[in-house]
């Protein structure tokens, strides 16, 4: 952390630098580590803090390839930022979590950001795949429906879980509503035992 400052609207603005030294080429795959310079200003969203609404704000760091024919150029990709999102990956997870007992333009709303900005959250996370192995115990499952658009039959599920500690995790967001899709992505867990028939499982 470089500085942090409360700006006229009182939100909160943490400026930080990446303690990586490289990153993997966009090109062949490589880590390289020779620095290039850097890219201009980002800031992004992020869990709130003392009940701020906060922005980190960093300069990506760009490396050039000594492998390749023409040395091309990459920045660096952070593991708490989604490449193009203007929002941490644990701001998407808040917002996803909030979703489940309200609507996109709810927390629209009660963020004051833009509803396209909550749907991002969620199409970001849409697959049918998730690392169970990083859940010891899942307790309670959640299914809930979340509509893309205003008046319009498009929706997805967010499959959630109550962990022995009470915490509420997302497992992941399905791309439609269809039962087929639930009890396949429930079978991907290993210790799972779910019918073939899934009448009266969900």
């Amino acid at each position: 952390m470089l500085k942090t400052e409360i700006n006229a609207r009182g939100e909160l603005i943490v400026t930080v630098e990446s303690p990586k030294l490289g990153t993997k080429c966009g090109q062949c795959g490589r880590w390289i580590s020779k620095l290039h310079g850097q890219e201009d200003w980002v800031v992004v969203r992020h869990l709130p803090i003392f009940g701020r609404p906060t922005y980190p704000r960093y300069r990506p760091k760009r490396y050039e390839c000594q492998e390749c024919k023409w040395k091309p150029t990459t920045a660096e990709q952070l593991d708490w930022r989604d490449k193009n999102s203007m929002h941490t990956v644990s701001y998407d997870d808040h917002l996803l979590v909030q979703l489940v007992n309200g609507t996109v333009e709810d927390m629209s709303l009660k963020e004051r950001i833009a509803y396209d900005q909550v749907l991002g959250a969620l199409e970001r996370r849409i697959s049918a795949r998730v690392d169970w192995s990083q859940y010891l115990e899942i307790g309670i499952l959640g299914l809930d429906e979340i509509a893309l658009k205003k008046g319009h039959r498009d929706f997805v599920t967010i499959v959630t879980a109550q962990l022995a500690d009470g915490r509420l995790v997302i497992l992941g967001v399905l791309a439609d509503r269809q039962k087929d899709s639930v009890v396949e992505f429930l079978r991907g867990d290993p210790r799972a035992a779910v019918p073939d028939d899934p009448h009266g499982v969900l």
